[in-house]
């Protein structure tokens, strides 16, 4: 944004934004020009990048909520949906990371022999 452009709109964080009644803050989802192949491929992408398989990406596509994948499968039809799902992860892969946690090491105690001085 243009800082010093006197016509610049201020950026305003939304948790500050005053709410108005005719800006009621809704998600709303609508369909917007595009290639849905190109669409498609990267929704999955993502999803295999998060570790979702493609049985957990299809189940994703059933639910009517989440107009994006549900509406490539109304497109493609479910074998259609499935066969590219597969396609695009036997490229991609699934990420899969797992981590293990360790108990710190406890350090070493050595012990040394100090010599004092015998008392005089």
């Amino acid at each position: 944004m243009d800082y010093e452009n006197p016509h610049a709109v201020p950026k305003v964080h939304p948790a500050t934004r005053e709410v108005l009644p005719e800006d009621p803050m809704d998600l709303r989802g609508f369909e917007v020009p595009g290639d849905p192949e190109l669409m498609m491929r990267m929704l999955i992408e993502d999803y295999a990048r998060m570790g979702w398989d493609a049985d957990a990406i299809m189940r994703l596509a059933q639910d009517p909520n989440y107009l994006a994948f549900h509406g490539l499968l109304r497109m493609l039809g479910e074998d259609g949906l499935r066969r590219r799902v597969a396609d695009t992860i036997s490229r991609c892969g699934v990420m899969r990371v797992s981590s293990t946690e360790r108990e710190p090491e406890q350090p070493q105690q050595e012990l040394m022999q100090i010599d004092l001085p015998a008392d005089s």
